[in-house]
């Protein structure tokens, strides 16, 4: 388990940390969000004992990062945003410099062996590290911080310099090792739909506060107003928009297209934090009108995000 507790840390007076407390369980993916600057890679490096808090306290695995830093390290694989790499040494011998380091002894073959294959590096082996592809580069730091199979993993923009597959190659790899694996993993990302597809919860630091955390679904509650019914009446425009202007979980709407013969389609915005399919068609029964068509655009993470780093909303 990864616990923080009240973490500070500033530079001058910015703040890069301010008070952040979380917890994340073994078998659980949590993704790190907010916008450049907000903290996030403060946070990891402070995790990582990269370096200290002003104040606070966190602990992996049961090991404090003030006064048992060496164990702390020796549990966690770390990726940072720019993965230092030996440039002048080919990806098998750098791999197997590593594997010494963490004392691998004679699991170090087929540990190397492993990274290679899941990492998807069979092609470059041989080739030094200064002639690859930033993708490639990123796969040889990925299979660095994984090679001695820690209990805990820390990824700062993981897919950075990836492509498509890749991309998807490597959230596949995430989620067997935080799942199937029954791994810690914590990630930072600016892609929004990374995190839906990967994490099993989301963390939003912004200005070194966390201003929300939570499931997809419970952090949509934070972007009430963004989830949009488009419905299709057919009935007179003036009865439609009174049921519209009166019903209490209705924020808002707008005429999108007038077909003619009383057709009409809108647009209506919600500002409750449930679907409300089911009283829009109850409204339309009771007003005299019908529906032809009712579809409901939810909020996604996206959404969520843009909403409470632009409104400073803050999580209670």
């Amino acid at each position: 388990m990864i616990e923080v507790k009240n973490l500070f840390k500033s530079y001058g007076s910015t703040k890069a940390v301010d008070d952040i407390s979380f917890t994340i369980n073994k078998g659980e993916i949590v993704g790190l969000l907010g916008p450049n600057g907000a903290g996030k890679t403060t946070a990891m490096r402070i995790l990582t004992c990269y370096i200290s808090p002003d104040s606070g306290e966190a602990s992996i695995g049961g090991y404090s990062i003030l006064n048992q830093s060496l164990d702390v390290r020796r549990i966690i694989g770390y990726l940072p945003e720019a993965a230092p790499l030996y440039q002048e040494m080919n990806v098998v011998d750098y791999l197997g410099f590593i594997a010494d380091i963490h004392g691998l002894g004679v699991k170090k073959k087929s540990r190397i062996d492993e990274m290679i294959d899941i990492t998807a590096l069979n092609e470059v082996v041989f080739k030094d590290i200064h002639e690859l592809s930033k993708g490639y580069r990123q796969r040889v730091g990925l299979a660095t911080a994984m090679i001695h199979d820690p209990e805990y993993l820390v990824l700062d923009e993981p897919t950075t310099g990836l492509d498509p597959n890749q991309i998807v190659e490597i959230r596949n790899l995430i989620r067997e090792i935080g799942h199937d694996r029954n791994k810690c993993v914590m990630l930072s990302t600016h892609i929004l739909p990374e995190v839906e597809a990967t994490c099993d919860r989301a963390i939003i630091i912004d200005e070194g506060k966390i201003i929300a955390e939570g499931t997809t679904t419970e952090l949509s509650g934070f972007a009430r107003g963004s989830d949009i019914y488009h419905i299709g009446v057919i009935g007179n425009a003036n009865i439609v928009e009174s049921a519209l202007k009166s019903h209490p979980k209705i924020a808002d709407f707008n005429l999108r297209e007038d077909l003619g013969e009383n057709r009409l389609i809108y647009d209506v915005t919600s500002n409750a934090d449930q679907d409300i399919s089911e009283e829009i068609f109850d409204m339309a029964v009771k007003s005299g009108f019908k529906l032809s068509r009712l579809t409901r655009e939810t909020a996604s993470l996206e959404d969520v995000f843009r909403t409470l780093t632009t409104k400073e909303v803050r999580a209670k």
